[in-house]
């Protein structure tokens, strides 16, 4: 274990009130927008059969629907908005993302083939790059990293949140408007048309909670100049942490990629292999990615800031590289029972475990990042996370069940063989990134209150 040095600076931006009242209602509010994300990215996996249908799709499509359309815009777009939030206020960003999502997110109800689909779920992912970076940023900024890994728990556990409500909305509303479908303006509209825009259109009113929050100040520090935020600096530290940001961010991005082949496909494995009404596949998955990603989320997160500040610098990354090894091989092995109960038993443990580390893993990047860089890193974190996991993982699956297997009730075993292939590689590349990482903290983190100067000289240098 490494051991943390016997004293540390204060934080530069360790505001004396950042358990106070304020700071907790940040947290809610970026858990509510997390919410809502989660809610109109994911609510289409309990609907393809129905688009399946309706226009004529196969699975690679589905899969480029549901992860390359969406991850393209995403991540792509998330690094410049991150370089927006370093500099310009993340009230109005957020407020801004939530809006062209919800719009979008709506519109995907009116496309008739598969190029409108897949142009509306590009929009969806623009919108939605907004959040993370916005969100992580204004979290580094009111909490001390020593007490990080929680309020960034909190948030991705919203993220499990919105993504249970998914599949218990989607399900329902479709079982719901196929037996009494809705009049007004969108009577006549195929019932999984109905459903998207349903969930997809409130989000305009939810945005405008972006200005009850209060901005804090970037690291006690006058604005960066223009050499010190700007892309070559980053670059320049990515290129003289190579190890490290390969380690943590690459290795988390396979383990995303894993839990969503897993998750993303699941609905679909559910119906058409085991059989199960839409209905009672929202309703498992509600249950299981619900509380195992909530309950192990926030467990995790407060055990390890405990962990941290008794001295075990490098836990996030422990824990990571432990459980991306051990669990995909178990998880995997529930895809091939043909047993509901045990399928739902491997989505549960996998939200217990391998869910339940991406909030640690922000706070983790975000203790390394500069403060001037904080949002660039985090929508870093977030394209390497959604390219390998919402694009890459359900389109591999795809891939292999349609031009593999040809056969669409093996999905099961593609799944299956996504997991066991990724998991050593991301484990490998996570517990390499250890010793880095540490000597990251001492050394040159922005613990201190001109530790992002320090780097940004470092990297001058």
């Amino acid at each position: 274990m490494s051991a943390a040095p016997a004293s540390s600076p204060a934080h530069e931006d360790w505001p004396d009130n950042y358990g106070s009242p304020a700071a907790w209602w940040a947290v809610a509010v970026t858990m509510i927008f997390q919410i809502v994300s989660m809610i109109d990215r994911q609510v289409v996996s309990v609907l393809i059969p129905e688009m399946r249908a309706d226009l004529g799709l196969n699975d690679f499509q589905i899969s480029m629907v549901q992860g390359m359309a969406f991850a393209l815009f995403y991540g792509a777009m998330g690094l410049i908005i991150g370089a927006l939030v370093d500099r310009h206020s993340r009230q109005k960003i957020m407020f801004a993302g939530i809006v062209l999502w919800s719009v979008a997110a709506a519109s995907t109800g009116f496309a008739r083939n598969y190029v409108q689909l897949f142009v509306a779920r590009l929009f969806v992912g623009f919108g939605e790059g907004a959040i993370s970076p916005a969100a992580q940023s204004l979290l580094s900024g009111i909490f001390p990293r020593g007490k990080l890994a929680t309020p960034m728990s909190c948030f991705t556990a919203a993220g499990v949140i919105g993504i249970s409500l998914s599949y218990a909305l989607g399900g329902l509303l479709l079982d719901r408007f196929t037996a009494t479908p809705l009049g007004g303006l969108l009577e006549g509209m195929a019932p999984w048309r109905q459903v998207l825009v349903v969930t997809g259109a409130p989000g305009v009113l939810v945005a405008f909670l972006a200005f009850t929050l209060r901005e804090p100040k970037r690291a006690g520090m006058p604005p960066p100049t223009r050499h010190e935020a700007s892309w070559g600096s980053f670059f320049g530290y990515i290129g003289a942490n190579a190890r490290l940001m390969l380690g943590v961010i690459l290795g988390s991005a396979l383990v995303a990629m894993m839990t969503q082949a897993a998750m993303s496909w699941t609905p679909t494995y559910a119906r058409r292999v085991l059989g199960m009404s839409a209905g009672e596949v929202g309703t498992m998955m509600s249950i299981t990615v619900g509380l195992g990603g909530v309950v192990g989320g926030i467990a995790l997160g407060i055990a390890i800031d405990h962990w941290f500040r008794r001295g075990v610098r490098d836990v996030a990354l422990r824990v990571l590289a432990c459980g991306s090894l051990v669990m995909p091989p178990l998880i995997a092995a529930s895809f091939l029972a043909d047993d509901s109960r045990i399928l739902f038993a491997g989505v549960a443990l996998m939200m217990l475990t391998m869910g339940a580390i991406f909030g640690p893993t922000l706070a983790a990047v975000q203790m390394i990042a500069p403060p001037a860089m904080r949002g660039r890193f985090g929508a870093l974190c977030v394209l390497a996370s959604n390219l390998f996991g919402f694009a890459f993982g359900p389109m591999l699956v795809g891939a292999i069940t349609d031009y593999g297997f040809a056969d669409p009730n093996r999905v099961g075993a593609s799944v299956a063989i996504v997991l066991v292939a990724v998991c050593p590689f991301a484990s490998w590349l996570i517990w390499s990134a250890r010793g880095d990482f540490v000597r990251r903290l001492d050394n040159g983190s922005p613990a201190r209150p001109a530790g992002d100067m320090t780097v940004l000289n470092e990297v001058r240098a």
